[in-house]
């Protein structure tokens, strides 16, 4: 895709050492301080300079449920990663996140295993985030790569990950055709997708879309319990609400060597 600069609202230098709750433990993350000052500043941004609005968002600048919902899914089951990835010392599995954000599950899945992993987006501005959450979790660094799902995957990635994991990823229209696609692209015949998604409206079209690229599903639920303070932790959790409910989908890819 064509190298943009980095949004101004999304500049590392906003950033706030934040925590959150994860299973039992409190971890501390880069991110916005919270969403309205953040909402605040992309608007702004955007209304002194009309070429920044096409396409933006500045969404993936907060921490969302569904990261913390897959990283807590994973860790339930010492046998999980194995289960659904490989094995944790295998430095030759290939991973790549789409729409990584602030870097949160890229990062921990570095600390926790070998994988040789990818973080990817379609903002730049992430990859300062990525770094310092890697130094944060002792982790090594991980790579970063800007992508966009509307275009055809770049040809040194196609077709060469053994997973590709994606959370919250379905709050576009325009998600529902090319994240499936793109993620088929990405993957290695034998290759899986994991996904976890908290339901929205959008999340029945967006099976049906999934289950035309991917032809063995199987589904997980897991509730992600929340903090009094956690709307201020992350800026998107609604004060009154307790928990948050997230579907995980482990999708297996028996179409990648028919594709392309």
């Amino acid at each position: 895709m064509e190298t943009k600069k980095s949004h101004p609202a999304l500049a590392f230098a906003r950033a706030r050492l934040r925590t959150v709750r994860v299973r039992d433990e409190d971890l501390q993350v880069w991110m916005a301080p919270d969403i309205d000052s953040l909402l605040t500043d992309f608007i702004e941004a955007n209304q002194q300079n009309q070429d920044l609005a096409s396409q933006r968002c500045p969404f993936g600048a907060v921490l969302w449920p569904s990261a913390r919902a897959l990283w807590e899914w994973l860790c339930e089951e010492p046998a999980r990663f194995e289960q659904v990835a490989g094995r944790i010392d295998d430095s030759t599995f290939r991973v790549i996140e789409l729409g990584c954000g602030v870097g949160f599950l890229s990062a921990l899945l570095a600390a926790r295993t070998q994988w040789s992993i990818t973080a990817s987006d379609y903002e730049p501005a992430y990859a300062e985030y990525l770094s310092a959450n890697c130094k944060l979790y002792g982790s090594r660094m991980v790579d970063f790569q800007t992508l966009d799902w509307c275009e055809k995957a770049p040809q040194n990635i196609l077709g060469r990950f053994d997973l590709v994991i994606a959370c919250d990823v379905l709050y576009d229209d325009s998600h529902l055709e090319s994240l499936p696609r793109i993620a088929r692209e990405l993957l290695k015949p034998e290759g899986a997708l994991l996904l976890a998604d908290p339901q929205r409206f959008r999340f029945e079209t967006a099976l049906e879309k999934i289950r035309t690229h991917f032809a063995k599903m199987n589904d997980y639920k897991i509730i992600v319990k929340n903090s009094d303070d956690d709307s201020l932790k992350s800026g998107v959790i609604n004060p009154q609400t307790q928990s948050t409910r997230v579907e995980i989908l482990h999708c297996q890819n028996p179409f990648t060597s028919k594709s392309t």
